[in-house]
């Protein structure tokens, strides 16, 4: 189902849509829809955002397929966390009140930075101190503001902690801990068990005190602050609903990381199935250059067998962007992890030696490889990981592709290219 999209969506999704268009609807999952608007925040959010306008249009189509992809899984596992009713989970609501808790109190320590300024007469004798020395200068008023920020931290702090009316109960630190145990109240609710400060941490016998009080004394701030900036009326609905939006297709999917990422006698079968996890490609130093047509490149393949520079002539003639910004330096690759013309044409290709001219849909290339890395192979305690992912991986695709038959979803054709 989901290799499928890419070739049904690329005369849609190579045309961009303008931010003054009405959003369209490109494909609807159950009862949820993918609009052109998502799309656009993905591809501006993406690690390829500044690099996707100097991208052509067949790698635009092929980003925005993916991206796409992407989004209507998000959409099927959201529909079946849902169906699982994972949003009714203890682990859910710790994790959406967890990101709360986060956004309150950044809220608050930002409005307390804010609160730090520089009288005007520190100021002008900082000024008059630093005369003619501008590094000085930032650094006095950078540990001026530092300093104060620590003090007036430090005050509210206190102030919100007689304001809450809490206690420590310091005698139960030196007991015996369980996770219901009580260490700290106060008012409005406010309650800090031994178990809140281990959730999520590796503890291998009794933590000591000084850890414990540093924890406790983390979360009660967190906690005042939370509830400070909760009483100044601060919105943070829109971040929160965004949070479970995303928190939910997440949490199914750590689920089912547990449940299919078996044992080590189950990664072990796996690698034996696929050897190719284990090894260690070569990885080959490449030079290239990219012309329009067949006679230009054979034109320049002679002035390079003829002693011209590869890179010299790249940085002058070449039409792949990259390669004409770096002089036809592209770096070391991976073999076999090019377009397999390529691959299949520089395979025997002696170290320094100009291939014949490759035909692709990108042009007339000419490639020569400056050195080379010689591959090998890892053993099964190095690549435990990746394993476990290439096994994941291709469990994801398998479930996706099965929540894709149980939910229906509806490919929408916006707009035909012309």
């Amino acid at each position: 189902m989901m290799k499928k999209l890419l070739f049904a969506t690329l005369c849609v999704l190579l045309i961009p849509v303008h931010a003054d268009a009405k959003p369209e609807v490109l494909a609807t999952v159950g009862d949820l829809k993918v609009t052109s608007d998502e799309l656009e925040k993905a591809i501006n959010s993406s690690p390829f955002a500044t690099q996707f306008v100097a991208m052509d249009e067949s790698d635009q189509a092929a980003l925005r397929g993916d991206l796409l992809q992407r989004l209507v899984a998000s959409r099927l596992l959201k529909l079946e966390a849902k169906a699982q009713k994972l949003d009714e989970t203890e682990e859910f609501r710790k994790d959406v009140k967890n990101f709360e808790l986060g956004l309150l109190y950044k809220f608050y320590i930002d409005k307390l930075r804010e609160k730090v300024v520089i009288p005007s007469e520190e100021l002008k004798r900082m000024k008059i101190a630093y005369a003619g020395n501008a590094d000085a200068l930032a650094a006095a008023k950078s540990a001026y503001i530092s300093n104060r920020y620590r003090q007036l931290r430090k005050l509210t702090i206190q102030t919100l902690r007689d304001s809450y009316h809490v206690k420590l109960f310091e005698d139960r630190l030196e007991g015996d801990l369980k996770p219901d145990t009580v260490l700290l109240t106060g008012d409005d609710g406010i309650k800090i068990s031994y178990g809140d400060l281990v959730e999520g941490v590796a503890v291998t016998g009794k933590p000591s005190r000084e850890w414990l009080e540093d924890r406790l004394y983390r979360r009660a701030e967190l906690l005042l602050m939370a509830k400070a900036a909760k009483k100044e009326g601060v919105d943070i609905a829109d971040k929160l609903e965004g949070y479970r939006e995303e928190r939910l297709p997440a949490l199914l999917i750590e689920r089912k990381q547990k449940e299919w990422v078996g044992d080590e006698k189950a990664l072990k079968a796996y690698l034996e199935k696929h050897p190719g996890l284990a090894v260690i490609p070569e990885r080959r130093h490449i030079g290239q250059i990219v012309l329009k047509t067949r006679r230009e490149a054979e034109t320049l393949r002679k002035k390079i067998l003829a002693g011209e520079s590869l890179f010299t002539l790249a940085g002058k003639y070449s039409i792949d962007p990259y390669g004409r910004q770096h002089n036809g330096d592209m770096g070391w690759i991976k073999e076999n992890t090019g377009l397999p013309v390529i691959e299949e044409a520089i395979a025997d290709l002696e170290d320094n030696q100009v291939s014949e001219v490759i035909e692709t849909p990108k042009g007339f290339h000419l490639v020569t490889i400056l050195e080379r890395r010689p591959g090998g192979k890892r053993s099964f305690a190095a690549i435990r990981d990746k394993i476990a992912q290439a096994l994941f991986d291709e469990k994801l695709v398998e479930y996706i592709n099965s929540l894709g038959e149980k939910y229906k979803v509806v490919w929408n054709v916006v707009r035909e290219k012309k």
